[in-house]
């Protein structure tokens, strides 16, 4: 399926907070597309920093439903359209000044921007999207970053964080040193011919599993990365690289598959991954999230995270859930909590 990826920010103006009770979301011909309502609504709704469902609209207040709707591959769809519904308590002051509890809109475009096709950043298997597209409660789906005073930004919808996993576990021991890890020190590469356009080196590894230091600047968060121009407005972006590692300069010319650096834990990392994502501005923190497929990989399985928490349990079920038979992706992208083989 392809899945068109957008937040609906939803303004309460009212004087008393306010409950969404539906959304459903139509093509132009009129075809419901998604629907959504109670505990479905309110585990998508969130503040506008944070993860946290929020099922009421307080006065004066804005929340973020994450959409995420799916469609046939190859559908092609002008524009999406909305109908709303809410409701205010009974005693809620001048609520007769609302007369409608339900709304037709917005009608947003679709962006007929194609996805960009690319090799895997990383090789080998074992490779967890421990953060990614599309679940509400995926780091990156809900990160909104103010631009400039003048819009919200959405620069990591599509990004990944990296995580290798070995029996299921992201490390041996306690996991306190990076090379613990088992992806630490992975080779990072270049997913397309492109031109390195910016670089940033010198930022030490953190401690894993500890509090994050150092992030007194935007641009701290990323620590040790490498940015490449891949196509015309369109940038492939690598962070938390292992000091010291990175192989290319600005302006230099690159292939894919070449080595750029090594996989760390620099900037805001608490153990040691990837966070790699396309964007279409060179500065990862002004540019917004660009949709992107692998060429080739294998879905090895899903990571159960409710499973792994409760590992402690003699009768916890495995919080790795692999595929009977391994399934072969083409142009795909690897989603939330799936584990990748790019061999």
């Amino acid at each position: 399926l392809d899945h068109l990826e957008y937040d609906l920010l939803v303004t309460n103006a009212f004087a008393a907070p306010v409950t969404l009770t539906s959304i459903a979301v139509t093509a132009p011909d009129g075809e419901t597309l998604l629907s959504l309502d109670t505990d479905a609504l309110a585990a998508v709704t969130q503040r506008l920093l944070g993860r946290t469902p929020a099922s009421e609209i307080p006065a004066s207040g804005t929340v973020a439903v994450v959409m995420d709707v799916t469609v046939p591959p190859g559908r092609a769809l002008e524009s999406l359209g909305h109908h709303i519904t809410y409701e205010v308590a009974p005693d809620a002051p001048v609520r007769a000044l609302l007369g409608s509890y339900a709304i037709d809109g917005p009608q947003l475009p679709v962006d007929p921007r194609p996805v960009t096709v690319i090799a895997p950043p990383v090789r080998g298997d074992g490779w967890l999207a421990n953060s990614g597209c599309c679940a509400a409660e995926s780091i990156h789906r809900a990160v909104r970053v103010p631009v400039d005073g003048a819009r919200i930004g959405k620069q990591e919808t599509f990004a990944i964080d990296f995580a290798r996993l070995r029996d299921g576990e992201p490390y041996s021991g306690d996991g306190a040193r990076p090379e613990d890890w088992y992806g630490y020190g992975t080779e990072v590469l270049a997913v397309a011919d492109g031109t390195v356009v910016a670089v940033a080196d010198g930022y030490p590894e953190q401690t894993p599993l500890q509090a994050i230091t150092g992030m007194t600047r935007p641009e701290d968060f990323g620590g040790n990365a490498v940015v490449l121009e891949i196509a015309p407005g369109v940038y492939a972006d690598y962070a938390h690289l292992q000091l010291g590692s990175i192989t290319v300069a600005v302006g230099e010319q690159v292939t894919t598959g070449q080595v750029l650096g090594l996989l760390g834990n620099t900037g805001n990392s608490s153990g040691p991954h990837l966070h790699f994502g396309l964007i279409d501005d060179p500065d990862p923190m002004l540019g917004n999230s660009l949709p992107m497929a692998f060429d080739r990989w294998t879905l090895q399985g899903t990571f159960d995270l409710d499973a792994y928490d409760a590992a402690g349990s003699a009768d916890a079920p495995p919080a790795l859930t692999l595929k009977e038979v391994p399934q072969p992706q083409e142009g795909t992208l690897q989603l939330y909590l799936d584990v990748a083989d790019f061999d």
